[in-house]
């Protein structure tokens, strides 16, 4: 008898609060590889985005469930990970590890059920009645629809599969992705042919159909021609979503803004004195963002009504100090979330702001990345502008717009001098914040970057 280590589960996992499947786009290992923890294990389609997910655990893939462009809820099995030393055992349930004591002849012959658990396919009527007059088994249905339920379409899709024809356009496998956001443009999905694995329709065939459907109106010319053609671009899937919630921001919350004009002087030399003592101990490049991140994390406590957001039900205050950067991109404005900022240190923020800047630049920010922010930074001065006035990002109550540090007339002690100033606005929500309560918060502010050697003591 010898004792060893059952399989562990793989699953899938949620990405983010509101995820509730996924589409399984490939495996990054082939049965029978040893995967170490931490590596890439396998590709899934969120409504955000497309991740890679890495191993839990280290083992080897002993057998693989999911299908590539096959839809699977939050949780769902989809393979194995063997232990590195042993044999592959009956899987714990819920992906919890146990030992059993087992005959090394009986382990060679044991293998892991398909599931787990039965249960009765959450389906919709209509795919229920289809299902019965072709014959299909709504248990082996992967629905796309809402929480995984089982709609028409993946019936027929089903019914197509079992019966070896190959998917036309109007029964192809549809990514929940393509699916709301064809929706969404208005696209018809029988006419689009998938480029994803095994011919599923994915965000970008839609996005596809949708800006080839601007080709008759590209050649739009003025009323009083030019003499030149103008042309009409469609915005990205990207876009589109940072368009509806700057709408939605700007036309809900009744917006006011408080700014105010800040003596950088002090702020420059601190910068310079930790610049090379960070970058030589830590490697990171401190930027004025960092410390400006630095600085409103830490006071954001003391003015808890900043935490504040507006719901349905009333005021939700938020407990921890998640803030939100402003990146631009080719694909357009991010605002990527920088977690528990209070308790971390200037060279700490400097390093994980520059990562996910860079990783919003490159499209690999995961929906964690960007959900649940308290408060946001952006900052236009290095593209030498002076002062802005920024929209509120939803559903947060308040957001500040930085300028750039130019020197300008200062009064000192009756005398004007050239000195480097920069101006501060604060957008508010007025349904949360009231003119006085964003001051304070502005004024101390101010102060603490004014003088900010003191204020880090």
């Amino acid at each position: 008898m010898s004792v060893v280590q059952a399989s562990y589960e793989i699953v899938m996992p949620r990405l983010g609060l509101t995820m509730e499947s996924g589409v399984f786009l490939k495996w990054l290992k082939s049965e029978g590889e040893v995967v170490r923890k931490g590596e890439p294990l396998f590709e899934i389609e969120t409504d955000k985005s497309v991740a890679e997910v890495e191993a839990m655990e280290e083992g080897v893939l002993s057998r693989v469930l999911a299908r590539p462009g096959e839809t699977y809820t939050v949780g769902q099995l989809l393979g194995y990970l063997a232990p590195l030393e042993g044999s592959v055992l009956q899987p714990t349930i819920s992906g919890e590890r146990s030992r059993t004591s087992v005959s090394s002849a009986e382990t060679k012959s044991v293998q892991p059920p398909l599931s787990t658990v039965s249960m009765k396919p959450k389906a919709s009527p209509a795919a229920r009645h289809l299902a019965k007059q072709l014959g299909v088994d709504l248990s082996q249905v992967v629905g796309s629809g809402p929480g995984g339920r089982v709609v028409a379409w993946n019936v027929r899709a089903a019914a197509e599969r079992s019966s070896s024809v190959t998917p036309s356009p109007s029964t192809a496998r549809v990514s929940p992705v393509a699916q709301r956001l064809a929706t969404e443009l208005g696209i018809d999905l029988s006419e689009i042919k998938g480029s994803g694995p095994g011919g599923t329709i994915i965000r970008r065939d839609v996005e596809a159909a949708y800006q080839s459907q601007a080709e008759p109106a590209a050649a739009l010319t003025s009323a009083e021609p030019l003499g030149e053609e103008a042309t009409l671009e469609l915005p990205s899937a990207v876009q589109r979503r940072m368009a509806e919630r700057m709408v939605q921001s700007f036309t809900t919350a009744p917006h006011f803004y408080l700014q105010s004009e800040v003596d950088g002087r002090n702020l420059i030399a601190l910068r310079q004195s930790l610049l090379q003592p960070l970058e030589n101990r830590y490697g990171v490049h401190l930027t004025f963002t960092d410390l400006f991140i630095y600085f409103v994390a830490r006071l954001l406590p003391r003015h808890p009504q900043l935490m504040k957001q507006w719901g349905e039900k009333g005021l939700v205050r938020l407990a921890h100090v998640d803030i939100g950067i402003a990146v631009d991109t080719e694909q357009g404005l991010f605002v990527p979330v920088l977690r528990d900022a209070d308790r971390l240190g200037l060279a700490e923020i400097s390093r994980q702001r520059a990562e996910l800047a860079e990783r919003a630049r490159q499209g690999k920010l995961l929906p964690r990345d960007y959900e649940r922010g308290v408060f946001t930074v952006t900052n236009l001065g290095v593209w030498r502008v002076d002062v802005f006035q920024a929209i509120l990002n939803p559903p947060q109550a308040a957001i500040l717009a930085i300028g750039r540090i130019k020197e300008r007339p200062l009064v000192e002690n009756g005398v004007v001098i050239a000195a480097p100033t920069f101006t501060l606005s604060l957008s508010g929500d007025h349904r949360v914040l009231d003119g006085a309560q964003a001051a304070r918060f502005l004024s101390e502010l101010v102060e603490w970057l004014e003088t900010p050697a003191l204020s880090m003591a």
